[in-house]
């Protein structure tokens, strides 16, 4: 038998939550611009309008970074070392070293571990940021002749004018990395050149690549929309809760319970150009639910284009994605 005793129980949890609300304004004092993952204040739509703006203003160079195994693998000296210098309180201190030494019980035998953050902890993200900072201290001391870093937690892109300062902030993230333990993964990460729609990159779920102006041609500027991992989830959502197994059910409610998902989703990426996802993914969602209805009355084939069409599907009230894109966030790039 084994488990993870990282995985923190209800009464380490609320340990957990009370020491991230002591510690956080400490290290948030320190944090600079290039981090935006789990601070106050701050969001995902805040990094993803930097990137766009960055990226307009003709860095059309992106080093897409990806940190493998970022959480498991932080380096707990290099950790402590970074907590050490804004925290001197010996208790504390000994809490935080036994969260980061929880090891796995197997066989009646705890294997002690020395890299990585307690799963599922309120206060992992934090110190994920606390660790990386690192990184954004190396950036703001050597990067910023290169370009603009935009971090989430472990997932970053460096924002470059030129082939060369993409591949010299490579070098600088992935050398600054090995001092806690860290690599980027070398399958998943690369320099990618923007210009004129020549290649895109995914950051944050939205798949981000250049198209060139309708309105102004020649003008190309940095547009998004849901990539495929995203796309890929919500179909899978959405096919989980429209299973012909659950045609036993009435069609209200199974529309209940999908109706959430669908507004989560959206709410995420209605901002950009994701219209046109949202239009397939609306599509998507009456094929299934045809599927269902036509399970359910035991009829054969999908019926989706005549019987259980998109005027079927609005009366039932299922929400609707399109019509509901913002193509500028509201969420201004600080």
């Amino acid at each position: 038998m084994q488990f993870d005793a990282t995985v923190p129980t209800v009464a380490d949890r609320v340990v957990m939550a009370a020491a991230k609300a002591v510690l956080e304004p400490i290290f948030e004092a320190d944090f600079l611009p290039t981090s935006y993952g789990f601070r106050p204040r701050l969001s995902a739509h805040h990094a993803l309008e930097t990137v766009r703006t960055t990226v307009n203003r003709v860095r059309v160079w992106a080093l897409d970074a990806d940190i493998q195994s970022c959480f498991d693998e932080i380096s707990h000296d290099a950790l402590v070392a970074q907590i050490e210098r804004r925290v001197s309180d010996r208790r504390m201190l000994k809490l935080l070293r036994g969260w980061l030494r929880a090891g796995v019980f197997e066989g009646g035998i705890v294997s002690a571990i020395e890299a990585g953050t307690p799963q599922g902890s309120p206060i992992s993200p934090l110190l994920c940021n606390v660790a990386l900072h690192v990184l954004d201290e190396a950036w703001a001391t050597d990067g910023q002749r290169l370009g603009v870093l935009v971090r989430y937690a472990d997932d970053l892109v460096a924002l470059c004018a030129t082939r060369e300062q993409a591949e010299a902030a490579h070098k600088l993230v992935a050398a600054t990395l090995q001092t806690l333990g860290l690599q980027l993964h070398p399958e998943k990460t690369g320099d990618v050149h923007l210009a004129r729609g020549a290649e895109g990159f995914t950051f944050l779920g939205f798949h981000h690549r250049m198209r060139e102006s309708w309105k102004r041609r020649g003008r190309w500027y940095l547009q998004k929309w849901p990539g495929p991992r995203a796309m890929a989830s919500i179909r899978g959502k959405i096919r989980e809760r429209t299973d012909r197994r659950l045609a036993r059910l009435p069609l209200g409610q199974v529309i209940e319970n999908l109706n959430p998902v669908l507004r989560g989703w959206g709410s995420y990426f209605r901002y950009g150009n994701s219209a046109a996802k949202f239009d397939a993914i609306d599509t998507y969602v009456n094929q299934r639910l045809a599927i269902l209805a036509s399970a359910k009355h035991g009829l054969r084939g999908w019926n989706w284009t005549t019987r259980f069409d998109h005027g079927w599907v609005t009366s039932l009230g299922v929400h609707r994605l399109s019509g509901t894109v913002r193509p500028t966030t509201a969420y201004a790039s600080r």
